[in-house]
């Protein structure tokens, strides 16, 4: 027998509700490392969901981005921006490869190396893609006021820099 949806957003509600009071008193709520894991996890899940009809993931998006701002970029410099382990973004690429998105050519100062850059089709996916997070950009956005916004990437770029290694 199912639970009548009514009483489900019922429980759905006390059982949220119930949780921050859980983490109001261990003091969770108020640590800038725990809330922020939320709501990174939050953003994540719902631009996840935006690229959902695609098929990749934001990796995939950023991904594109630099190859349509700077073609014929090699792996590493790609993997050095995103902070990706190199063998995370051969998987990444190969995935893009395999859907005709990316092509792998020779590097011209490089033999050694790959030159990446977006086909047609990638450039009509990314298309796409980029309509879908301005939607997700959006959806945030407005749950910020005036320059809150701002203010809030401006933190998060200092929170960021606590790693030697961010580029931000």
């Amino acid at each position: 027998m199912s639970v009548p949806s009514r009483a489900r957003r019922k429980t759905e509600k006390t059982g949220a509700a119930d949780a921050r009071a859980l983490l109001d008193a261990a003091g969770l709520s108020h640590q800038i490392g725990f809330v922020l894991r939320f709501a990174q996890s939050s953003v994540w899940n719902d631009l996840c969901e935006r690229f959902r009809p695609f098929g990749l993931r934001p990796a995939h998006y950023s991904i594109l981005l630099i190859l349509r701002e700077a073609p014929g970029s090699r792996q590493q410099e790609i993997g050095d921006a995103l902070s990706i382990q190199r063998p995370n973004l051969v998987s990444l690429i190969d995935d893009l490869e395999d859907r005709g998105i990316v092509s792998r050519d020779a590097h011209p100062d490089d033999r050694r190396s790959h030159a990446l850059l977006l086909t047609d089709a990638g450039k009509a996916l990314l298309s796409k893609m980029e309509r879908a997070q301005v939607a997700h950009e959006k959806h945030i956005s407005a749950l910020f006021s005036g320059n809150q916004r701002q203010q809030l990437l401006g933190a998060l770029a200092s929170l960021a820099r606590l790693s030697d290694s961010a580029p931000i």
